[in-house]
């Protein structure tokens, strides 16, 4: 399994921001106000030297551009009592910062480490108490259904990393998302939630994956899922670890910036974001230990 599975509910948020807002809905019954859209915000809150706030993800949503709610996204494998300094801050940042209601949702792969995530946070501050929005595997939606699958994959892909083990309707409900969620994503998706299923959940879910059960409306099969082709799920796979490290490469180029106060704008976070090869972003992370302006890393 690719070793930066534990990152996947963060991937899925980002690829599709309007998972937040479902979650904020049926895992936790707060009330979304209406909105039109939910886009990615920054996840750095930091908010003055020398202490920087970096929250695991960010998601805005506007009626008609309007900013009605912000949500801090943060991922807990485990329990982390520095946590409990860090939360207040990255909802307090966030709600400065875009300047509309906040709040904070916490995804939680296990159910212990959620209890422990939903306990109240005292700050000293009377009244102010912060109860994050924690979302473990007892709360996750149960998609079930394949259109909602297909129109909203990540969503399904979360549903059956919680749920695939009890209930097969979750994993038949994954393979249509995973048919639709494009050729970049597939791999990660798949191999998160297998790494998050019990042994018969596995097979069946390698099972429901055969070429010849399931009519494939996309290449994935050829290269991932087929039955009988091992080569080509080698090379769906090898695929997917190399886009792994370039990314965590790209991500590590923005993270030293960050570090050193360099502002860093949209286009040059998306030209870093967007390179495909590791050998470039190798080297921009060696110019991002040095250089004084972000755009120095591309002479």
């Amino acid at each position: 399994m690719p070793s930066r599975s534990h990152e996947i509910p963060l991937r899925l948020i980002q690829n599709r921001p309007e998972t937040v807002p479902v979650l904020l809905r049926e895992a936790l019954g707060f009330p979304v106000p209406g909105h039109t859209e939910a886009v990615l915000t920054s996840s750095v809150l930091t908010n003055c030297d020398p202490k920087e706030w970096n929250a695991d993800g960010a998601v805005l949503l506007r009626d008609g551009g309007h900013p009605v709610l912000a949500v801090a996204v943060e991922r807990q494998n485990d329990r982390d009592t520095e946590k409990h300094f860090s939360l207040p801050a990255y909802l307090a940042t966030l709600y400065g910062r875009l300047e509309c209601p906040a709040v904070l949702v916490v995804l939680c792969p296990d159910e212990a480490v959620a209890r422990w995530c939903a306990r109240p946070i005292e700050t000293g501050h009377p009244g102010f108490t912060l109860r994050p929005l924690v979302v473990g595997p007892d709360t996750m939606p149960v998609v079930v259904d394949p259109e909602r699958a297909r129109a909203l994959p990540e969503l399904a892909v979360l549903s059956a990393h919680a749920h695939g083990g009890r209930d097969g309707r979750v994993l038949k409900a994954l393979v249509e998302a995973l048919d639709s969620a494009g050729e970049t994503n597939r791999p990660f998706y798949y191999d998160y939630v297998l790494a998050g299923l019990n042994e018969a959940a596995r097979k069946e879910l390698e099972g429901l994956m055969s070429v010849d059960t399931y009519e494939w409306q996309s290449d994935f099969a050829r290269k991932y899922v087929g039955i009988g082709r091992e080569e080509g799920r080698e090379e769906g796979r090898e695929e997917g670890r190399e886009e792994g490290r370039e990314e965590g490469v790209a991500d590590s180029v923005l993270r030293v910036l960050a570090k050193r106060g360099i502002a860093v704008s949209d286009g040059v976070r998306t030209r870093i974001r967007s390179c495909g090869d590791l050998d470039t972003l190798n080297s921009w992370l060696d110019r991002a230990l040095d250089i004084s302006r972000a755009e120095d890393l591309f002479d």
